[in-house]
């Protein structure tokens, strides 16, 4: 359908219900002569009218405002970003930062810049690249290229002028290289930020916003990815990605090794600036630890910082990154909650004989120590089940990684969005959201099947004729059989629907410009045909108060509005940083439909029966309608809460009844992070353990010394 044709089938769509709305107004003024003045009604139409077309449109210009649009994006991006930093370093702030150095190399064209900076200087190093600015944040796993790259963001934005681009982080490994950047970028905005689909659009169009794309070599699960990974289309995607004639300001980050196998195949996009961020050497060690550290007792930690600045010890190469370091402080500062002194001495990491073996032993205790430090009360769960849980979790991204495309969608490798997880318990999820969709649709079923009952236990047929009322009872029963039958193919439809529509990926399809005008126009047409049927119904001689139809007149209109837009609601509002918020709204817009439009329809239709069927008493045709009208819109909801369920239902034992709670908590005691919607392993080297580690182990192994009892 063309644009011209839904522009005149929304303006005959205004002029049908303005009829109607006249009709009911002329029909209640000739019930109640006296108490209905028609020309009062006519003009308080009017101006209703021309308020609402007043509204629509300075809400139409307030979303396409090129810089108020950019400034709400700046600020939301801002508090994200600080969050996260606050996340990532802990209680300590500040202290917590490593200022890590990096190193320039220009690549694919010639751009000149300083040869070397570091944390501090990093947002005046980008602004001097000139041109499109362009670069790339290489290091080894650990260097902290994500936390330089939310330094960056937020050093920008600090410092940010009207017409800047807004630097917007993105995770790689959920990125489509088959799917347009622009299209790409809108979407994560609507998400992620919670802006309308329209002002996402619009900043895009306008080249406001800078992508900020993290963790390249997470797309692939390979050490050399080639010119046709993953990642080398999505560089390619992001080199077409042009703002008139020049190329896209981007920045991106990827471990070196990832980095430099792409540079070889000629994947890497033109003009683009690298910098190599550093191992952490002794020095910045020492002064990490002694400024994050208890400085009452400095002799703690004396062992392990000599081991640092010493030529050739293990602990100078295993702890050479900020993410090893912070392994190590958060598991050595560790506490007793009720004595309060220190669980073990860091005397002890100077005994493991290789990095690896570091590793193990810190990555083992990183659970207990964070989750202790965050709950002291012990409150939630343990860290033996906290253990086993995010393990499932890790294992399902593992296999992720390099899966060929489920139902025509590529599952990420480093993401846990709460209503796409689903694959993990594979068909049994997709079979428990369908037992939900059932148990939803048969309370509306099992009303038509009463209704049905009640309409042709009293057929009479007299001298060969049925009556007209009882063949109107019939023919009203003919709408609500009809969805009856169309309810009970829903938990079909269910099953074989992989992804809903209304998933963030079909936001721009199902979310126009328009979406929000023409659901209040649904709900306003909605609420006049309410109004007008109440009008006929008290017109056969229903002896109801004037207030009832204008209440549930009133309840049709926004249930309909609600009900038109169910789970898409999260898009229209931003509510910070909490993943679980697009489905708890799914949920509260589902509730709020079916709590509105179920009453206000089963009135219409329990009181049509109540006046064509003789004996049958008001309330229960009311209720019995009311329950259809819930069961309805409940059935007809969109996929996202229902399939969450079922994947619950289909773990049962190997993930946490409350998932999101549980991962949320997770995230407050530092083992996850946010990226937009999705929760994310603090890192890497994280996620890899745990998902070759299902079990927690019973102690850490800990070397002994020559001469001590083992």
């Amino acid at each position: 359908m063309s644009r011209r044709t839904k522009t005149w089938w929304f303006w005959a769509g205004v002029a049908a219900g303005m009829v109607m709305l006249v009709a009911a107004a002329l029909r209640l003024w000739t019930l109640y002569p006296g108490d209905v003045d028609p020309v009062g009604a006519g003009l308080g139409l009017a101006g209703t009218g021309i308020a609402a077309l007043s509204w629509w449109q300075a809400q139409r210009l307030a979303d396409t405002d090129v810089q108020a649009a950019a400034i709400l994006l700046a600020r939301r991006v801002l508090a994200e970003e600080r969050a996260q930093r606050a996340q990532l370093l802990g209680r300590k702030g500040s202290d917590a930062v490593i200022d890590v150095d990096f190193s320039f190399h220009p690549t694919g064209g010639s751009v000149s810049a300083p040869p070397a900076g570091n944390l501090k200087q990093v947002a005046g190093y980008f602004r001097e690249l000139g041109g499109p600015g362009r670069l790339v944040i290489t290091g080894v796993a650990g260097s902290g290229k994500t936390v330089l790259a939310i330094e960056l963001i937020l050093r920008l934005l600090d410092g940010r002028r009207p017409d800047d681009r807004v630097p917007v982080r993105i995770t790689a490994a959920s990125l489509d290289p088959d799917v347009p950047v622009r299209d790409m970028l809108a979407r994560h905005l609507t998400a992620a930020y919670g802006l309308k689909p329209v002002t996402a659009r619009t900043l895009v169009q306008a080249e406001r916003i800078l992508p900020v794309v993290d963790g390249l070599d997470e797309m692939d699960d390979t050490d050399e990815p080639g010119y046709g990974s993953r990642a080398a289309r999505a560089l390619r995607a992001l080199e077409d990605y042009e703002h008139g004639l020049d190329r896209c300001s981007m920045v991106l980050t990827c471990r070196t090794g990832q980095y430099d196998a792409l540079v070889a195949d000629r994947a890497v996009p033109r003009g683009i600036v690298r910098v190599d961020v550093g191992k952490v050497g002794g020095d910045k060690a020492w002064s990490f630890i002694q400024a994050v550290t208890d400085q009452e007792d400095p002799d703690r930690w004396r062992p392990v910082l000599d081991a640092l600045t010493r030529d050739g010890h293990v602990l100078a190469e295993a702890l050479n990154t900020p993410w090893r370091l912070t392994l190590a402080v958060s598991v050595y500062e560790q506490r007793d909650p009720v004595t309060g002194r220190y669980v073990r001495s860091p005397e002890v990491l100077t005994r493991f004989p290789d990095q690896r073996s570091v590793q193990e032993h810190l990555l083992g205790l990183f659970i207990p120590a964070r989750l202790a430090a965050a709950d002291p009360a012990g409150k939630g769960p343990d860290a033996r089940r906290t253990h086993a849980h995010l393990a499932v979790l890790a294992a399902h991204l593992r296999a992720n990684t390099g899966r060929p495309p489920l139902h025509g969608r590529v599952l990420s490798g480093t993401d846990l969005v709460l209503h796409r997880l689903w694959p993990l318990a594979g068909d049994r999820a997709r079979f428990f959201g369908a037992l939900v969709a059932l148990a939803t649709c048969l309370p509306g079923v099992a009303a038509v099947v009463v209704a049905a009952v009640a309409v042709f236990s009293r057929v009479e047929i007299v001298d060969g004729q049925v009556s007209g009322a009882t063949v109107m009872a019939v023919a009203l029963l003919l709408l609500p059989g009809t969805v009856a039958v169309r309810l009970l193919t829903e938990p079909v439809t269910a099953y074989r629907q992989a992804w809903s529509t209304a998933d963030e990926d079909g936001l721009l399809r199902r979310r126009g410009g328009q979406s929000r005008r023409r659901s209040v126009v649904d709900g306003v047409l909605a609420a006049m045909y309410g109004l007008t049927s109440a009008a006929l119904i008290m017109e056969f001689g229903a002896a109801l108060p004037l207030w009832v139809p204008i209440v549930f007149g009133l309840l049709v209109g926004v249930g309909i509005a609600s009900g038109r837009d169910v789970s898409l609601g999260y898009a229209g509002s931003w509510d910070g940083i909490d993943p679980r918020t697009v489905i708890r709204n799914d949920v509260v817009s589902t509730l709020v439909a079916a709590l509105t439009f179920g009453p206000g329809f089963g009135f219409m239709l329990g009181i049509w029966f109540v006046k064509l069927l003789d004996g049958i008493p008001v309330v229960a045709a009311v209720a019995v309608a009311a329950v259809f009208g819930m069961s309805l819109v409940a059935s007809w909801s969109p996929l996202l809460a229902r399939r969450y369920l079922g994947l619950l239902l289909a773990t049962r034992g190997r993930l946490p009844w409350r998932l999101g709670r549980f991962l949320h908590r997770c995230y407050g005691a530092g083992l996850l992070r946010i990226s937009g919607i999705a929760y994310q392993f603090r890192h890497r080297e994280l996620q890899d353990y745990l998902a070759t580690h299902p079990q927690a182990a019973t102690a850490s192994p800990v070397p002994c010394l020559e001469g001590e009892p083992s």
